[in-house]
């Protein structure tokens, strides 16, 4: 009985899957019988969009010819405007965008961050301000009033392009790394710097003249106006290398002054001093007229063959040979002009004083800017600044008192 259940079973199977087969075959021959069909549809989709591009394309053809017109008929000003407008709603975007999350709940700008810490703009400004406020505010405000006061000249640009060069020639391969060490970034900013200085060194000249007094300069006029002088001399050079010991210059040196003073025993003897000046003088310039230098006055020579031939009388001349950094000289004062007015040696005094004042006084150039801010009645409103600001005249004064008070010692 199991045999016979076995083999209608076997029956049955081969039966379904004979049905199943049949209806893969029918379905395989229907889609075949409809696939042209299909195929013409997609055709027809596929045209129906070109016509449909085509026609969009004539569509944005025609706005793009509207806005052509529109746009060339606008006018500069309307397209200027325009502009700004657009410059302007960019902008106010790139401001939000940068300063979304750079503020504080407190609503103050936030400059840097790590791990969580934040340090903000008014901070900063505040450690900035304690350590370098005061030279940073005198800064702004010196460039602004040295600006005003005095224009940039054609002398000023030669003169800092000069300095600059020599810069060059003398720091060479170096020349960048002098800048780095001076704090300079670049030329220019060396440039400006150099001018800047020139103005400086001119509102320091005129702060020195407007506070010189009549007394002063009458002083100086009594105590060191002469007339001018005229002068011969003979000069007996050492004659050494420069690479010389010092033991080979002092022995040149002996020479010197013991030929020099062999001569002034000649002169002595009543032997014509032109003449001997042109048998051994050696100085070029002067031997062949007898030594004869013409007349100068005070500032013309070095200072020691200056104060010997102005203490001498009128054809007298040095009975002990005159050392200089050129040699050993034997002078005879010529000539003697009168003392030239008041009136006529002011430009001289002033002169003068200003440039003794200039080397006595390191801090004279402070003092003429502090003069030079009050005179712009500069306002520091920060607190911070300025008790610094105020520190730093007061020390500026003092320093000047001190130092003139040990010079008077």
């Amino acid at each position: 009985m199991a045999e016979k259940k076995k083999a209608t079973n076997k029956k049955t199977t081969n039966k379904v899957s004979k049905k199943v087969s049949l209806k893969n075959e029918e379905t395989k021959s229907v889609a075949k019988k409809k696939a042209p069909k299909e195929i013409k549809k997609e055709k027809v989709v596929k045209e129906e969009k070109i016509v449909d591009t085509y026609a969009t394309k004539i569509k944005k053809d025609k706005k793009e010819s509207k806005f052509k017109k529109w746009f060339n008929n606008l006018t500069l000003e309307q397209i200027i405007i325009g502009g700004v407008i657009i410059i302007a709603v960019l902008l106010i975007v790139l401001i939000f965008v940068s300063t979304k999350n750079t503020k504080t709940k407190n609503g103050d700008d936030i400059v840097l961050s790590v791990e969580g810490k934040t340090i903000t703009a008014n901070e900063l400004y505040e450690k900035l301000k304690e350590q370098n406020g005061r030279n940073v505010a005198i800064n702004l405000i010196d460039d602004y009033i040295l600006n005003k006061e005095y224009k940039t000249t054609d002398d000023m640009k030669e003169q800092a392009k000069a300095t600059i060069e020599n810069y060059k020639n003398t720091y060479g391969d170096n020349y960048n790394a002098f800048l780095e060490y001076n704090g300079i970034s670049s030329e220019a900013e060396l440039k400006e710097l150099l001018i800047k200085n020139s103005k400086l060194t001119l509102i320091t000249e005129d702060y020195i003249k407007d506070t010189l007094t009549d007394k002063e300069m009458k002083e100086y006029y009594d105590n060191n106006i002469y007339g001018d002088i005229s002068a011969k001399h003979i000069l007996i050079s050492f004659n050494y290398d420069e690479d010389a010991t010092d033991e080979e210059k002092t022995n040149k040196e002996n020479e010197a002054k013991a030929k020099a003073e062999e001569i002034i025993e000649k002169i002595k003897n009543g032997e014509d001093f032109s003449k001997l000046a042109k048998e051994y003088s050696d100085d070029e310039g002067s031997k062949e007229n007898g030594g004869d230098l013409g007349y100068f006055n005070t500032g013309d020579m070095v200072e020691e063959f200056e104060k010997a031939a102005y203490a001498l009388e009128v054809n007298e001349y040095t009975t002990e040979p005159v050392k200089t950094t050129y040699g050993y000289h034997i002078i005879m004062k010529t000539g003697q002009k009168e003392k030239p007015s008041f009136s006529k040696s002011k430009d001289t005094i002033i002169k003068k004083l200003v440039d003794e004042k200039k080397s006595e006084d390191s801090t004279i150039s402070v003092k003429a800017m502090i003069a030079l801010r009050e005179k712009y009645k500069i306002k520091i409103k920060d607190k911070t600044i300025k008790n610094d600001y105020n520190n730093y005249t007061k020390e500026a004064i003092t320093t000047t008192t001190t130092t003139t008070a040990t010079d008077n010692k």
